[in-house]
């Protein structure tokens, strides 16, 4: 089922999910080319590869709906700290953001894109712990 009455959520969420997931496909592949230990750069090629699939489901899905997918952009912003606390909070914040853009794609009517997201933000939810994130009592929504 597809939307395309006025004040459907599916163009801008879809677009919006499409970007946390060109942005994490970017930070994992750099993770991975930098982490210092075998299983951070195991986990980074891992997630790299799972955000590709998200990815490409997400384009798949806004082509499906005549919704023109935005390219993945040149470069994407690195962490500024290299060290491995630093490079933890950077994979972090790609799963916070990710987690935001599933959350406002779960509001849409169609049901197959509410099911994608609603498993992708549990994904990201728990791959945010693996890197030393907080759990939040909302994941996606923003803390006060």
């Amino acid at each position: 089922m597809s939307e395309s009455g006025g004040g459907s959520v599916v163009p801008e969420a879809l677009a919006e999910a499409l970007a946390a997931e060109h942005a994490a496909v970017h930070g994992y592949e750099y993770l991975r080319g930098v982490a210092e230990d075998a299983p951070r750069r195991d986990a980074a090629g891992g997630y790299a590869r799972r955000h590709k699939t998200l990815r490409d489901a997400l384009h798949a899905a806004a082509v499906d709906r005549g919704v023109e997918p935005e390219p993945a952009r040149a470069s994407y912003p690195l962490p500024e700290e290299r060290d491995q606390a630093g490079l933890d909070a950077y994979a972090t914040g790609l799963e916070e953001t990710a987690a935001r853009a599933y959350l406002w794609l779960a509001a849409s009517d169609d049901a197959g894109l509410r099911s994608t997201a609603a498993r992708a933000l549990q994904e990201t939810t728990v791959r945010a712990l693996v890197w030393g994130g907080g759990l939040d009592a909302l994941p996606g929504f923003e803390q006060a």
